[in-house]
């Protein structure tokens, strides 16, 4: 009786797919953090701790952490371009706003030009809300900006980014401090809104074929095919100990037109045939064919 088989390895398919889900966020939402930064308030731990994490190579070199707005121009450092991702104005406008996204909501990253963020306490004169969207290279920019620097055609240029937004860590950096409208400022943008963003995985699957021919398989190893001992029973216990110990097939499954069902596939390691790595169960019993040969594709997603 076959009880294991070695898998044809050259059957096996490993490919790799992306997967995105779309999550919407409130201010108050689990998983969201936000801070605003001032100038000269204990809040500049912030602003130096992202200044070293992506704005400069090292550390900073500013004397004096609760002094941004008088820095001369000595001791900035140059603006620092990253591919297509502009992060000069952090050193510019010392007071940001920083959202934090959780991991779990953003997976690998967050997808590049899925970041919409709409706040909902301003408006303009005609009842609009500032919308700040990302270029897909890690900039920010408004959408539907009252000042901006070029025509509306161009409205991501690098005149009009707001800030940055760092896929991989889920950290968004509004540092613009001027105006999106003649009465809202972009410093007050990040304090009250919804969000919008696409995560970004990559599922890595395995799918394996199991084939079975006529002749492999065909006996069952479950114990209720097998009738009791003779005799008389009193119990459940005493009828399930006697059928436990007969190793002979009741005669309904003995005959050459009997087959099993399967159930279940187990996958074991080269070499350990007692812990299985992978449980396949079959969402409902198949018969086995001892006609033609049957093949099983089991799929695992990493």
């Amino acid at each position: 009786m076959y009880v294991f088989k070695d898998i044809n390895r050259t059957s096996t398919v490993i490919e790799q797919n992306v997967v995105n889900y779309n999550h919407t966020f409130t201010t108050s939402s689990t998983g969201i953090q936000t801070k605003h930064i001032v100038s000269g308030s204990i809040s500049s731990s912030y602003w130096n701790s992202l200044n070293v994490l992506f704005y400069t190579s090292g550390s900073p070199t500013y004397p004096n952490e609760h002094n941004f707005g008088k820095l001369s121009t000595s001791t900035l450092l140059l603006p620092r371009i990253q591919g297509k991702q502009y992060l000069n104005k952090f050193h510019g406008y010392p007071s940001s706003s920083i959202i934090s996204i959780a991991q779990k909501f953003y997976g690998e990253r967050i997808k590049e030009k899925s970041f919409v963020l709409t706040n909902k306490s301003f408006t303009d004169i005609n009842g609009v809300n500032p919308v700040i969207k990302d270029d897909g290279y890690g900039n920010l920019y408004s959408l539907n900006a009252h000042h901006s620097q070029s025509a509306a055609s161009s409205i991501s240029s690098s005149d009009n980014y707001v800030g940055n937004i760092f896929y991989e860590h889920g950290i968004v950096v509004i540092s613009e401090t001027g105006s999106w409208s003649g009465s809202v400022n972009y410093s007050d943008i990040g304090k009250d809104f919804t969000l919008n963003i696409d995560s970004y995985d990559k599922l890595t699957t395995h799918e394996y074929s199991i084939t079975l021919k006529p002749h492999e398989f065909n006996k069952s190893m479950n114990y209720t095919l097998r009738m009791p001992l003779s005799g008389t029973f009193s119990t459940i216990n005493e009828f399930t100990s006697s059928v436990f110990s007969n190793p002979y097939l009741a005669a309904d499954f003995t005959s050459s037109n009997f087959t099993p069902y399967i159930t279940t596939i187990n996958l074991y390691q080269k070499g350990d045939g007692d812990t299985p790595v992978i449980v396949a169960k079959l969402p409902y019993p198949i018969r086995k064919s001892n006609k033609v040969t049957t093949t099983f594709k089991i799929k695992l997603d990493m």
